[in-house]
């Protein structure tokens, strides 16, 4: 599979097959791939014009009769009978006659002749150390003809295999197939019904799909009817939007949700059934995906909204009138404000019932959205706080002072300063064991947050960083300088810069990472998508009419079935809307 990134277990026959090696370029993922190779349902292999016709044995193998042998089965069950067989295991006398041999013959060749049936009579009646060391003689008369050597060979090697997933315990065939790819379990499932039972176990899907964090699906999927395996239709069905995502043509119709005016969205929150937009006219709208409905108008603060925050049941905003409402997302009603900044709350991070917020008054505040409690107040900072994070233990400031801040909120402790911006703290990302920093100085640096050192700077970007989002130790960058960068934070290296003739044509607005891609938006109005793993540009997700001329596309958020992006125009260009492609 694409994700995998190896080759597939499989038949001669079946990789001699032109259209299967198309779709082996094209990673295995499309929808007739992804039913043939996890349903199971087809064990039978494609022949090649090109490979022999099979013989009778042989083709029990591929039949689809339940009853049918795995080929060790088979083997082992033709040896059975030969042992069985008296005139083969019993040394010839001299009274014993050619005619009372029982050779095994297969109908498609023909029977042996007397001159052969006299040489295997001789072989019969020698002792185990002459039949050595006549097969022995036989190898070296052969030696000079390679044709007779490959024929020896072939009918050699099948003795010497065994079938793993047939003779072991079944605890340790699993075990061994849970270091193969899933897309080798799911081919290796379709040898024969001991392997289709073996390789379709749950606890084996469940443990391939927590390798690749691929969670259990539980909503209704196009595999529901034809794979029981839960944790195997999940990996299918994370397959199929890797595929939908990069090739499904043309692109999922667009759904527009319009609203706003003519003013800016200035933030997007979206959890797969609603979209909150809030904006600079003083409101949030949510959005229903099912109906494509506003279903709430949020109206209660006094200036623009600039940020936002959402839970199950409630949705945070902070504005510019210096105040924090809580919101009940399915009423609409205001359930809390928070007083208490001096100036516009400019950042929000939500942990639980918790949230942090930084304002332009130089504070950081704690809040309990739940009963609209001020749990803390923290003061240090000597400028505009721009960007917050939290993780339940600590808080993490970034300003306009050029520092960031690590805090212990339950003490109200500033436990590290990090110095080391000769300008604005624009963003932040943080993992709980690593802060990234980016900053108006062009630069990004990654900090330690136990010991309060930075580890590296990351230099390439010319301007001022404007989102970043961090997965394991990959880190993705949007820059105002148009380009996207890939980076490794454990050794500090650009992996790929996302640029050439198809970046974004001025500043990178906002950044996101979905399954094995990037996705981007940017001032000129397009939102691209681009491979995390080798940063090739893979096509453009949306592009505005008024691209190139006013159109620009704010924020992007993005879901492993969806992508939402709140776009309109500097000019009135275009209107105010938020777009979603649904690609499941």
């Amino acid at each position: 599979m694409s994700s995998d990134s190896v080759g597939l277990l499989s038949s001669p026959e079946r990789s001699s097959s032109p259209s299967l090696l198309d779709q082996n370029i094209n990673d295995y993922a499309t929808t007739t791939q992804i039913f043939d190779d996890y349903t199971g349902l087809n064990f039978q292999q494609p022949r090649s014009p090109s490979k022999r016709q099979l013989t009778i044995e042989e083709s029990l193998i591929t039949t689809n009769d339940p009853k049918r042998l795995c080929n060790s089965n088979l083997r082992e069950q033709t040896d059975l009978n030969l042992i069985s067989s008296t005139s083969l295991h019993t040394p010839l006398s001299s009274a014993n006659s050619i005619d009372s041999l029982s050779i095994p013959s297969s109908p498609t060749t023909p029977p042996l002749s007397t001159d052969v049936l006299n040489w295997l009579a001789t072989f019969l009646g020698m002792s185990n150390e002459d039949r050595s060391r006549a097969t022995e003689a036989l190898i070296r008369t052969c030696s000079t003809n390679t044709l007779q050597l490959n024929h020896i060979k072939n009918q050699i090697e099948p003795y010497f295999q065994r079938d793993f997933v047939r003779d072991l315990p079944r605890e340790l065939a699993l075990h061994v197939l849970k270091y193969l790819p899933a897309s080798d379990v799911a081919r290796a499932s379709r040898t024969c019904r001991a392997w289709y039972e073996t390789c379709n176990d749950i606890l084996l899907w469940k443990r391939l799909c927590q390798t690749k964090v691929i969670p259990l699906k539980q909503s209704p999927t196009i595999f529901d009817d034809i794979i029981e395996n839960s944790w195997k239709r999940s990996y299918a069905c994370h397959k199929h939007l890797e595929y939908t995502w990069q090739h499904e043509k043309p692109l999922p119709a667009p759904l527009i949700f319009r609203g706003h005016e003519d003013f800016v969205i200035t933030c997007l929150q979206f959890d797969g059934k609603r979209i909150v937009s809030g904006s600079d006219d003083n409101s949030l709208k949510i959005w229903s995906v099912a109906t494509g409905q506003c279903e709430q108008t949020l109206v209660g603060h006094n200036g623009g909204v600039w940020c936002s925050g959402m839970t199950d049941d409630l949705i945070v905003s902070g504005s510019t009138d210096r105040t924090i409402r809580v919101w009940n997302i399915e009423t609409g009603t205001c359930q809390h404000v928070l007083y208490g900044h001096t100036s516009t709350v400019r950042c929000l991070a939500l942990h639980g019932d918790i949230v942090v917020s930084g304002s332009r008054d130089a504070t950081v505040r704690v809040w309990n959205i739940r009963t609209g409690e001020r749990l803390h107040m923290l003061s240090g900072h000597t400028a505009a706080v721009r960007c917050v994070c939290y993780n339940g233990k600590y808080v993490v400031s970034g300003a306009y002072d050029h520092t960031i801040r690590v805090w212990l909120p339950d003490d109200e402790r500033c436990v590290h300063t990090l110095e080391g911006h000769t300008n604005r703290v624009y963003s932040l990302v943080f993992d709980g064991k690593h802060i990234v920093s980016g900053s108006l100085d062009c630069m990004i640096r990654v900090w330690d947050v136990e010991q309060g050192t930075c580890i590296h700077q990351l230099t390439g970007h010319l301007s001022l960083t404007s989102g970043m989002q961090l997965r394991g130790n990959i880190l993705v960058s949007g820059n105002a300088d148009s380009t996207v960068k890939i980076w490794n934070i454990d050794s500090g290296k650009c992996l790929h810069t996302l640029a050439g003739r198809n970046k974004h044509a001025s500043a990178v607005t906002w950044v996101q990472v979905v399954l094995n891609y990037v996705v981007s938006s940017g001032d000129d109005g397009m939102v691209k998508l681009w491979d995390l793993e080798t940063g090739d540009f893979i096509r453009n997700l949306v592009k505005l009419e008024s691209t190139g001329n006013g159109g620009v596309v704010w924020r992007i958020k993005c879901t492993d079935s969806a992508l939402v992006c709140a776009a309109g125009s500097r000019n009135s260009t275009e209107d105010t809307k938020v777009i979603m492609l649904d690609f499941d």
